[in-house]
């Protein structure tokens, strides 16, 4: 294999070789022997007979090469290995750059595929969102006909009908009647019903998300007296007194009830490690806290993997952890974040999940923007979604030309780069004009701006809320 510019030197060094072995041979002359009696029957010529012109007769052999010749020969020898090595050099050199330029195009099909996945996700939660606006659409509609047939039915109503219901008011209220009995005329009572409508729907959110709290309170409670119920049994059946109680394990945040000074322990399934987790109300999970540069974020892929930092202070939960959890059921991310000017913004998504580490914790799942919550920090994160996670020491960021993590000096979910950088450097001074290398949120005051504070948060969505 190899260049045709290659097997060209092996061949010229191939010839070059016979060549000198060709050189190097002295010519033996080929002159038959003479036979035994010629050689008797014709004697040497008499002294008299030789001239100046004499000549024996026997073959002169052919001079060796000159040391002018073998120099000559070793040298082009030396020049041919010389650049042989260059272009063997030059060939292996561009095999690897064509392997590199493979495996990123790989990678960057890899992410176009994880991105195609979270735009059809999101595409399914528009269309049921559709529906649902159509089925308001026609029930609205619905009303809108009653109502236009009831105002049709009082028009309609007898004068003496009215009459006599106007023996019966007192005389300021006949005064302020009309004749027709359409005091509320019809846009008014259209207005009073939008209103109602559209309490009634803020109303019907609270409580689902009240009845979804309480149905997991309910089950944390089931949980606790089947529990009792084995023990009780077990103590019925002669089991010893030292055997110990069942403990109760919590799986997410919302069993809060169980935390400790905001500290919970979860244990997602029987055969799985516990870890310790820090909660907020609503059953929100912090897996990652931002509020001063004590903790370094530009850290190695092994760092990422397991987790560092104080859970009580600044932290990051771990790329395993935060898969376990992802996909023990399915969550919704909220970030935080607060400038030096104490502004506070949110951004929230409805749907989050990353892969394992065999897909290096792809931001598999990413749902749509959340645009109802207050402040809006402003979408930032969807260019980032199906993009695999970087650090300086394992590059996964869809750019060939550059290493992402260590031009931002963090680690993240890069796509050649992006709109935030939420794991980056924190700064204290400067914080304005830090650049991409600070904690920035690209529709919260910018890029050069390091903010001070960022909260990620997670909580698994109701089956009430999925299902709708």
């Amino acid at each position: 294999m190899g260049t045709p510019t290659f097997r060209l030197c092996l061949v010229l060094i191939c010839c070059a070789c016979s060549w000198t072995e060709a050189l190097q041979e002295p010519t033996v002359p080929t002159q038959a022997p003479a036979p035994a009696h010629a050689a008797a029957a014709v004697p040497p010529a008499p002294a008299q007979w030789r001239g100046r012109n004499y000549r024996p007769h026997h073959a002169t052999p052919t001079l060796a090469p000159t040391a002018a010749q073998h120099s000559e020969i070793k040298q082009l020898m030396t020049n041919l290995h010389d650049r042989v090595g260059i272009l063997a050099t030059l060939d292996e050199d561009q095999r690897h750059r064509l392997e590199v330029i493979d495996k990123k195009l790989d990678q960057l099909l890899d992410s176009n595929t994880g991105r195609m996945e979270s735009l059809k996700a999101q595409q399914l939660n528009f269309q049921q969102r559709l529906d649902s606006f159509e089925h308001i659409q026609r029930l609205t509609r619905h009303t809108l006909d009653e109502l236009k047939e009831l105002s049709r039915q009082t028009r309609d109503v007898p004068e003496q009908h009215m009459d006599l219901f106007y023996r019966t008011e007192s005389p300021p209220t006949r005064q302020g009647t009309s004749i027709n009995g359409t005091e509320l005329d019809v846009a008014s009572r259209l207005d009073a019903l939008a209103t109602f409508l559209v309490s009634l729907a803020y109303n019907v959110k609270e409580t689902q998300q009240g009845v979804a709290k309480l149905l997991q309170s309910t089950n944390n409670i089931r949980r606790r007296l089947a529990n009792r119920k084995t023990q009780t049994a077990q103590l019925a059946q002669g089991v010893p007194q030292s055997v110990a109680p069942v403990e109760e394990h919590a799986t997410s945040c919302l069993q809060s009830y169980l935390a400790v000074n905001g500290i919970l322990k979860l244990q997602l399934t029987p055969q799985s490690d516990a870890f310790y987790v820090p909660c907020q109300d609503d059953g929100w999970t912090v897996v990652m806290n931002r509020s001063s540069d004590d903790v370094s974020f530009e850290r190695s892929w092994l760092d990422y993997k397991e987790g560092f930092g104080n859970i009580a202070g600044d932290f990051f939960i771990g790329l395993d952890k935060l898969h376990a959890l992802t996909s023990s059921s399915l969550h919704e991310l909220r970030i935080w974040m607060q400038d030096f000017e104490n502004n506070v913004a949110v951004a929230g998504y409805d749907s989050f999940a990353i892969s394992g580490e065999r897909e290096l914790y792809a931001l598999s799942l990413l749902g749509r923007y959340q645009e109802h919550l207050h402040p809006p920090a402003g979408d930032s994160l969807s260019y980032h979604a199906g993009a695999k996670f970087s650090t300086f020491d394992s590059d996964n960021d869809n750019c060939l030309e550059c290493s992402c993590a260590q031009r931002h000096k963090a680690g993240g979910w890069f796509n050649a780069c992006g709109t935030s950088n939420l794991m980056g450097v924190h700064y204290s001074k400067d914080y304005q004009r830090a650049g991409e290398t600070g904690i920035y949120w690209d529709t919260f005051q910018g890029k050069d701006y390091s903010l001070r504070r960022i909260k990620m948060l997670i909580r698994p969505i109701g089956q009430d809320e999925a299902r709708r």
